[in-house]
């Protein structure tokens, strides 16, 4: 058995590694590739001067060339040709990690799209933010990069980035595209933090929906009691009740209720829409529920001195004027204390008994493994070391995980799929592959603005 485990882990490390392989050959002939269509774009330019008679017609001749060349639509093209261009022109690290395969064009792409702050002849503001991003970018997913390159585009010019969310506020707006079947989006343009507290409001009214209905159905079981009219859901009550819901399942128990959650949260977002509340479940106090979000602003910012911009962890800059309301109603304010290189040390907070989670998801942000992008707050709290094997309960052996990759190390799996994880100094997680190998997640430093 020990030997077949062996084969089967040894060829798993195999194809990965030749996967990986790949990817940088890839992105050393997309480098090669968005040389080239820069070059055309500087071909055009030479040319015809931008603004000139003629100009437009020689751009949309070159857009379709491109199209037709490469087989691609003339967006995608327009698309190609600016990110080769600016490669070429002002992000010669970012031109550089590519063809080295350090990064792929996706993280290219988002790093060109998050300096859209920056003027384009400021080749000192391309440098620093670029000295910022690009070793980051090396070390992590193209998603998670996009949201720190935005934060460092901030950094490095907060006054134009500040503006631009100024205006773009004046952007909000509500509408309706018709699809098939009898069908509509209803998309609603407006700020980050706002958008995303609704979202996590509907998502822990739609769970608390899923959880005291599966709490009622499996009553034999003896499960926890729905909450009362008023009472709010502590942490401990999410955990109890969503272990309860997953029993319930396991067992194959009448579902209280055979919605998914995204059916949920639309039907809860029509209702509080046409009838400001929810008929959907009132005896359950969820009119106590309210969306989170997690909001850092610097404290010169927060009394007005300065208008550096704030910052929605997990997704970006935001305007400081926003960040000022949400923080004169907020309920709970954690002071964050930062290194030299923007990492957190330590919280100081007014919620003592909380203390341990607000620095975990403070510092976390996000699930900690190598890439995911599930915000902290739904997370689950994991001892790195189980704590039934002596684990201790302190921050040094605690991290924010997602359900799904929390189960990835769970002691009944067979060895084969097992992970297991060791956190290092600094909130560093050492992901370990069955096989061995090992994956490093480090937590998000937050960007010193100037």
């Amino acid at each position: 058995m020990a030997d077949s485990i062996d084969s089967y882990l040894a060829r798993s490390g195999e194809l990965v590694d030749r996967g990986a392989e790949i990817d940088r050959r890839i992105a050393a002939l997309e480098a090669e590739k968005a040389g080239l269509l820069g070059e055309r774009v500087q071909l055009l330019l030479g040319e015809v001067a931008p603004g000139s008679a003629g100009y437009e017609s020689a751009e949309r001749s070159m857009f379709a060339e491109v199209s037709a060349g490469l087989r691609i639509s003339r967006a995608a093209a327009a698309r190609a040709l600016a990110t080769g261009w600016s490669l070429n022109d002002r992000f010669p690290a970012t031109r550089a990690a590519l063809a080295a395969g350090e990064i792929s064009l996706r993280h290219a792409v988002v790093i060109v799209q998050a300096a859209a702050p920056l003027e384009t002849a400021d080749l000192d503001a391309h440098r620093r933010f670029e000295e910022l991003v690009v070793p980051y970018a090396a070390a992590e997913t193209a998603p998670r990069a996009e949201a720190f390159a935005k934060s460092a585009a901030a950094a490095v010019a907060p006054e134009s980035v500040t503006e631009r969310h100024r205006r773009a506020r004046g952007d909000r707006q509500v509408r309706v595209t018709d699809v098939d079947d009898g069908m509509s989006w209803l998309g609603i343009l407006m700020p980050a933090p706002l958008a995303h507290a609704a979202h996590d409001r509907l998502t822990a009214i739609a769970r608390q929906i899923r959880m005291t209905g599966a709490a009622k159905v499996s009553g034999a079981f003896h499960g926890p009691r729905a909450p009362q009219p008023g009472q709010e859901l502590t942490d401990d009550d999410w955990r109890r009740l969503e272990l309860f819901a997953s029993m319930a399942d396991d067992l194959q128990e009448p579902a209280a209720d055979p919605r998914s959650l995204d059916e949920i949260r639309a039907d809860i977002a029509a209702d509080l829409l046409l009838a400001a509340d929810t008929d959907l479940m009132r005896e359950s106090g969820l009119d106590s529920i309210r969306g989170s979000v997690q909001v850092t602003i610097a404290g010169s910012s927060l009394a007005g001195a300065d208008d550096r911009p704030a910052e929605l962890d997990g997704h970006g800059p935001i305007d400081v004027d926003l960040a000022r309301l949400l923080a004169a109603s907020a309920e709970v304010w954690d002071r964050l204390f930062l290194d030299a290189r923007g990492m957190l040390t330590r919280t100081d907070t007014y919620a003592p008994t909380d203390r341990m989670r607000r620095h975990l998801r403070a510092r976390d942000q996000h699930c900690r493994f190598p890439g995911c992008r599930m915000p902290a707050r739904p997370c689950e709290i994991d001892h790195n070391h189980d704590h039934a094997r002596g684990g201790p309960t302190d921050l040094d052996n605690l991290a924010c995980l997602c359900r799904g990759h929390h189960a990835l190390k769970h002691p009944d799996l067979d060895d084969r799929w097992r992970w297991s994880v060791n956190q290092l100094p600094g909130g560093v997680l050492e992901w370990i592959h069955p096989d061995g190998r090992s994956y490093v997640d480090q937590p998000v430093p937050r960007v010193q603005f100037a």
